[in-house]
């Protein structure tokens, strides 16, 4: 939230985290704060529900009822909830609270077509347009997510998990219900509906996954990296150095993975490492290249990559732990291989999906053991 930090220190507001701002005696003070602690603001970066709203308001409460003299703010950057809804459910919670807690509660809530400012006061619709400005910036950079609902159905359908609840897949995806149910549309008969709100993968949805095939660049975020001149780095030494530094929220894809996930797969060596990148609220954090290795840059043109970066924009990350760096899921991992080959090998192996579906589930559920 660094440049949400930036956007909310001329109106008084500092990590309370870092700086110690009003909080400094606290065991899990606010996010941000005032320095007299008068007033202080505790971020969600995305709210899914209802049930996230209470939580987070419980917790603001709490952190009222400690501070007699101040007044708390809830800042939701993202919420699936309509403004309606919102502004109902607040009035619900505020009558449950006691008034000397309640009186002393704001909500500054972004959606995509404004702001909800619960009371309308001057300093909480600051923080609303402080905060806008950094989170339009933000969803710039971000892509459409509809390919979530066919990578999650694939992947289980893979691995062999059987259907999922809709509301489950919505939360996975990082999707709204209407929009989960165009995706669904979407992918028609490729995808079966049960009576009990739940759905499965029937069949490979061959239109859909062409049309992502020819979007991955885009929907992915690819970023890549090459040696500098007159370095030689090799697959084999970052793969060594990502186990060594485990960064968070990220994946190995690519040959590697696919190695892992169907060990018979005939494939090269691997020429470059292959990495997903779970960055569910925005733009891919790469600050861990620079501590990988400092003889990276920015691939240019036609200059091969060693380092290749893709972004994983839903909820949920699918990866599978193990010693080391997570492995991506599968479909990731296809991806990785078609963009790789870009030729007959990407042909085989999709038109393989069904033959290596069996072996990926079965290895799937070997190692979970």
């Amino acid at each position: 939230m660094k440049d949400l930090g930036a956007a909310l220190r001329p109106l008084g507001l500092a990590s309370a985290r870092r700086d110690g701002g009003g909080g400094a005696t606290e065991s899990d003070p606010p996010d941000y704060s005032t320095d007299d602690g008068r007033l202080f603001v505790d971020v969600a970066a995305s709210h899914g529900g209802t049930r996230d709203l209470r939580a987070s308001v419980v917790q603001l409460a709490l952190r009222a009822q400690g501070r007699p003299d101040g007044r708390g703010a809830l800042l939701i950057l993202r919420t699936r909830m309509s403004a309606a809804g919102l502004r109902a459910e607040w009035r619900r919670l505020l009558e449950v609270l006691a008034p000397g807690v309640a009186g002393r509660l704001g909500l500054v809530a972004l959606l995509d077509d404004g702001a909800v400012v619960l009371p309308d006061e001057a300093a909480l619709r600051e923080i609303a347009t402080a905060a806008g400005r950094v989170e339009t910036a933000a969803r710039r950079v971000r892509v459409d997510r509809s390919f979530e609902v066919m990578r999650v159905l694939m992947a289980r359908w893979l691995m062999r998990r059987g259907r999922i609840a809709i509301g489950e897949l919505g939360r996975q995806a990082g999707l709204s219900h209407p929009s989960v149910a165009k995706a669904l549309a979407a992918l028609g008969d490729a995808v079966e509906r049960k009576p009990d709100r739940s759905a499965m993968l029937r069949a490979i949805p061959h239109e859909q996954w062409a049309r992502l095939l020819a979007l991955a660049p885009r929907v992915r975020q690819t970023t890549a990296f090459a040696a500098a001149p007159g370095r030689v780095v090799e697959p084999g030494w970052l793969l060594e150095r990502l186990a060594d530094l485990r960064p968070t929220a990220v994946a190995v894809g690519g040959v590697v993975a696919a190695r892992y996930w169907h060990p018979g797969l005939e494939l090269p060596p691997a020429q470059r490492v292959d990495l997903s990148v779970h960055a569910p609220n925005g733009p891919m954090d790469t600050a861990f290249v620079g501590a990988l290795e400092l003889g990276l840059v920015s691939a240019q043109g036609g200059t091969p990559p060693l380092l290749v970066l893709h972004a994983v924009p839903r909820a949920e990350s699918l990866f599978t732990p193990r010693d080391g760096i997570p492995i991506a899921d599968p479909v990731e991992v296809m991806l990785d291989l078609c963009e790789i080959g870009r030729n007959d090998q990407a042909g085989t192996l999709q038109s393989g999906l069904v033959q290596v579906r069996g072996r990926i589930a079965e290895t799937a559920s070997t190692r979970r053991r």
